[in-house]
This record gives structure tokens, sequence and C-alpha cells, in this order.
């Protein structure tokens, strides 16, 4: 099962470093150099995540001159849906008029949620037989963002991404490295809105107490960090034993797009050599489950994914969870 198109939309909306600044109490100049965005998107009033990613499904249609009447899988990663009920993916495949015999469900994972899915299709599509699947990331954390904490506010940004998977040609997935540390989920959080703090009682009819604070997302960075370089170092050590490669084999590395300054760190811990980075932070920010699959198809457009080319991908954050894997294009 391979990798054959990757396909990406942003928001109307965009917002620079100076703008976030303002916003967050923060320097433009901490920003662009710790964070290392410049420029990110965020869904306006009038956008919603669904319609962002069937715009990203439609770029995709368009560029490999096809509909979806072949698709008999569709996978979507978010952790924030348009809707509680029903899920993401039931009204992708309506606004894409996918057949109805189209299996179609949401995973909900953030930052390692697109190498998670990865495999979670290819297994899926050898098991049932499906020639041809999509695979949807849309994460529009700005809907659930206090825009004055500089801890969320100044890091991510909104994006969506289509990637097409078929049994015939493209780039093949490889053996995933997997982890989650659920110890430390708490350092991502949004504590209101689910069945153990809900907004809202409908038994008694009536909001339930809660704070701002409790309903949007909180990251605690310090632990992210530590986290990350206690984890992903053994996960890409491991993924690249079971995949028979070494660090010099690899052409390319596409971490999630964290922050530049996670990045960095997390390179010179590897020991990943400067040029073989990938980095598009500096564009669109954190943009959750879409960084990796927009990575992967900067590759392509840059006519750096030639037959032959070898790129790790690894993903981590919100679970706390983890996820490595290689494409072998």
């Amino acid at each position: 099962m391979r990798i054959k198109a990757i396909s990406s939309a942003v928001p109307k909306t965009k917002l620079s470093a100076a703008d976030v600044a303002d916003l967050v109490g923060a320097s433009a100049e901490f920003i662009e150099q710790k964070v290392g965005s410049s420029t990110r998107y965020v869904l306006g009033p009038d956008e919603t995540g669904v319609a962002l990613a069937t715009q990203a499904c439609h770029r995709l249609f368009e560029r490999e001159s096809m509909n979806g009447s072949g698709i008999g899988l569709l996978v979507c990663v978010t952790q924030t849906p348009d809707y509680r009920i029903p899920h993401n993916s039931a009204l992708l495949q309506h606004a894409l008029e996918l057949p109805t015999s189209c299996a179609a469900f949401d995973i909900n994972l953030g930052c390692s949620g697109y190498v998670y899915a990865l495999s979670v299709c290819k297994g899926l599509m050898a098991a049932q037989n499906i020639a041809s699947a999509l695979l949807v990331t849309v994460d529009p954390y700005s809907k659930i963002m206090d825009i004055h904490d500089k801890n969320t506010m100044a890091v991510f940004g909104d994006a969506a991404t289509a990637t097409l998977m078929g049994n015939d040609s493209g780039a093949e997935i490889g053996n995933a490295n997997l982890g989650t540390d659920g110890s430390q989920s708490m350092d991502l959080t949004v504590k209101a809105g689910g069945a153990a703090q809900p907004l809202f009682s409908i038994a008694h009819e009536q909001p339930v107490q809660f704070t701002k604070e409790d309903a949007a997302l909180h990251m605690y960075g310090r632990g992210i960090f530590n986290f990350v370089m206690k984890n992903v170092p053994g996960s890409i050590a491991a993924c690249l034993e079971q995949n028979g490669e070494t660090l010099e084999s690899i052409d390319y590395f596409a971490l999630h797009q964290g922050s530049r300054y996670m990045l960095e760190a997390l390179a010179k811990n590897v020991g990943i050599p400067a040029e073989k980075m990938c980095y598009n932070i500096e564009h669109y920010g954190n943009t959750v489950s879409s960084t990796v699959p927009m990575l992967l198809e900067d590759l392509r457009d840059q006519g750096k994914a030639l037959p032959g080319t070898k790129v790790l991908v690894s993903g981590f954050g919100v679970g706390l969870s983890w996820a490595t894997n290689i494409v072998y294009f």
C-alpha cells in the first residue's frame, strides 16, 4: 500500500509574527526565532475544518485528474472535529460524493496522527482488499485556543491535507515504531467539553460550572519538550533498525514541526545533518496532524522526492504519543 499523491489547503486568514505577538504579549523576534514561525493561517468565522479538508481533497483530485468514485476507505485524523457527533469523515464522504460503499472513520490523534494513520490505512487496505484510500488531516486548533495564551497561540496554525493511497504505484510505507506515555497526557489538554466535564447538563437543563480556562487548549511546553527528547530519539533509532536503515541511508527527515527550537535540539540529539532536516514551520506554524504530510508535499513539489529517495517521518505530541516510519519514494 503506497502513497500516490498529497495535497494541502490553508485558510484565508494569514497572521504575521507581529500580529501574533500583539495578541500574546510577546515579541515578534521570540516567535520567529524560538517558535520559528513568521506566518501562519487560522480559520475565519465563516470557515470550518470539514470545508478546509474538502478543499484539500478537491485539489488532490484536480492534481490527479480523478474523482472519488474509486475510493474505498476514508480516514480523517482530527481532535477538533466540526461536531462531537457525527464524525468528520462522514461529512467528508458526503461532501466529496464518495460511494456509500466507502468505509469512513476518524482517528482521534494529534501530532502523531498522520504517521499512525499511514499504518492503519496500510493494514486495513490489505485486510479488506481495498485498492484506493483517502487519508485526511485537519486540526483547527485556532477554534479551541485562547488568543492571548502565549503557550498555544504563538505556536499553532490551521491547515488540512489529503493523501491518496493505492495498491499499485507510489511511495512505499515501511514498518512503524509507535508508542504512548499516558502519564503525561495532561501536558496537552482541553479539560471541558467531554463526558467527564460537559459544557451543558442535559439531565438538569443547565450549563455546568466551568471556566474559560477549562474550555481552552492548554500546553505545558517544558513537559512536551522533555517528553520529545526522552522518547523520539529512541523511536527513530528503533524504526531505522527494524527497517534495515541507518541515519546515513536516509535522505530527508520530515519530523513534526513542534517548534524550531525543538527540532534543532532533536536533530542535535539524534545526529541528523542540518541539510537533511525539513522545515515548513516558518510559513505555517505547528499545524498539528498536517505538519508531516505538508513536508512530504513540499519534497515532491521541490523535485526532491525522486525514485529511491528515503524519508523518515515522525510525529509526536498529544497523548503523549509518538510514531515514526520511513517512506520510500
